[in-house]
């Protein structure tokens, strides 16, 4: 009896201190807890919308739901990766029988490695927003998932504060806590992600971001099985399944060097498992316009003004599919969207710098009937103005002697050749001497 009382008393002070621990060190989760306390509060789920912050900002849940009438679970957090999305949509399958998935597309991971920081973040979050009683099994079926049982992920879900670190201030750590715990008991706010809703993009500042530079490029077989777990499943749940592309910025579309073979790629995959694969960077004017810079928050990401329109414009698209009408005569053609793009997105420059001058390589990206021509501008360290220092050309390089210590100022105008416009495009860059 005394030995069955040391064990229960060593259990409940581990326990004790395990949650302390986890109060002080919990893994950065915030958008993971908005989604999952935002399900956890739901009694049915109409539409389920998963994916990463790409769905979050084209299909924000109260958007569509407004727009759709219907109850809306968007089940997409920040960095989420297969993995994670195909937890989400086991739970939703799991727990009730929505009348449509709509599963956002995101090229960039399906290349590469997630991030151990966001699968454990919405991990715990779901822990820790779901009810008593399914929390002892939503954390066993964790530690016994063949993905993580033969990794440190299923005996890390025991001690959650590895993943956090300690506070370096405490007493703002106290406060941060208490005045987040008031704000839980005294209103449960709706989910409502910080997605950069009111900024827009300037392509005259983003130089060369893009998808296509920030992957691998090389898709990863993991990556298209789990799409296909989760396509398989609706199908075995007889859920319709829609995956989509969400409206990018051209930029985006035309510096993704393989886009169009990819999407042909993704279409035909999801057709040999019953699911529909729509690119609404492809659909017509009638219906959806993309507004350049207006709707969109940088190059791939909608802003507030951007998903609000795009919501309209996916209500009105799931309302033809109820009524069975047809819906490929409403989107053009991959030939026909870069005929379309007869303007140039953007222009940057990459500054090579030699010990007695600077070479200036000026590149754009621009629909493939485009001809761009370049002028370029030079400001010394004691110069007030840019002189010019190349008109304009299709010659894509110009040169600047460094006769001085200091920092110069570069600039590449960049307009569609035959044009006598001062510019389309522009981009800045500095150079240290």
């Amino acid at each position: 009896m005394k030995h069955a009382v040391k064990v229960a008393a060593f259990l409940a002070i581990f326990v004790f201190l395990n949650l302390i621990l986890c109060c002080f060190m919990p893994p950065d989760n915030g958008s993971s807890l908005a989604m999952w306390r935002a399900y956890h509060e739901k009694e049915q789920v109409d539409i389920a919308v998963i994916g990463s912050s790409l769905a979050s900002c084209s299909l924000p849940e109260d958007e569509l739901s407004a727009a759709t009438g219907k109850t809306v679970s968007l089940m997409a957090t920040n960095a989420q990766s297969w993995d994670m999305s195909k937890i989400a949509l086991e739970t939703v399958l799991r727990e009730h029988t929505p009348e449509r998935v709509i599963l956002v597309m995101d090229l960039a991971n399906m290349t590469g490695d997630p991030f151990p920081k966001a699968q454990k973040a919405f991990f715990y979050a779901d822990l820790q927003t779901a009810s008593l009683k399914d929390v002892p099994i939503e954390f066993f079926r964790h530690i016994t998932n063949r993905d993580n049982f033969t990794t440190d992920g299923s005996l890390n879900a025991f001690f959650p504060w590895q993943s956090g670190r300690w506070p370096t201030d405490w007493p703002a750590a106290i406060r941060q806590k208490a005045a987040g715990a008031y704000k839980r008991l005294s209103a449960r706010i709706a989910h409502r992600q910080d997605n950069g809703y009111d900024a827009v993009v300037d392509f005259n500042t983003i130089g060369n971001q893009n998808t296509w530079n920030w992957t691998s490029h090389d898709f990863q077989q993991l990556h298209i099985d789990e799409l296909t777990d989760m396509m398989t499943l609706c199908q075995e749940k007889g859920v319709p399944l829609m995956v989509i592309s969400a409206p990018k910025t051209t930029l985006d579309i035309i510096s993704y060097q393989t886009y169009f073979e990819d999407y042909a790629y993704f279409k035909q995959l999801c057709a040999q498992y019953g699911a529909a694969y729509y690119d609404f960077n492809l659909a017509k004017p009638e219906l959806f316009l993309s507004v350049e810079p207006d709707y969109y928050s940088d190059q791939t990401h909608m802003n507030r003004t951007g998903g609000r329109a795009f919501c309209q414009s996916m209500a009105t698209f799931l309302d033809l599919l109820e009524h069975g009408q047809d819906v490929e005569s409403l989107f053009i053609t991959p030939d026909e969207y870069l005929a379309n793009a007869d303007f140039i997105t953007n222009v940057y420059i990459t500054p090579e710098v030699h010990p007695d001058k600077v070479v200036l390589l000026a590149t754009s990206y621009q629909g493939p009937a485009v001809k761009p021509e370049y002028e370029f501008w030079a400001k010394g360290p004691n110069d007030t103005d840019y002189q010019k220092i190349s008109d304009y050309s299709d010659r894509t390089w110009a040169e600047f002697p460094l006769t001085e210590q200091g920092t110069y100022q570069f600039r590449v105008n960049a307009r569609v050749s035959g044009t006598d416009t001062a510019f389309d495009r522009y981009y800045e860059c500095s150079v240290d001497h």
